[in-house]
């Protein structure tokens, strides 16, 4: 899973993925997929492992217990009463 694979990009900047590569990530023709420019370089991902990547994130910073929906639904009403009350 660490192999390293050269692709080039062409005269319209399309990038070739080389079938191995392909193959070990999962990616199918025609599969729309994200890229993220980091100072380490670009990072490719499928939709479904940015959502892994999300649901892992919030597993380690939102502690057990809390909601988030019942936090961002308490401070809009807050700042409707605030609102109400200027």
């Amino acid at each position: 899973m660490n192999e390293i694979y050269r692709a080039k990009l062409n005269r319209e900047g399309r990038l070739f993925v080389p079938a191995g590569c392909r193959s070990q990530a999962g990616l199918q023709p025609g599969q729309e997929v994200l890229l993220k420019v980091t100072p380490d370089g670009v990072l490719l991902y499928t939709h479904d492992q940015s959502v892994k990547r999300l649901q892992d994130w919030c597993a380690a910073n939102i502690p057990p217990g809390v909601s988030l929906v019942d936090e961002l639904i308490a401070e809009r009403r807050a700042e409707a009463a605030k609102e109400a009350n200027e």
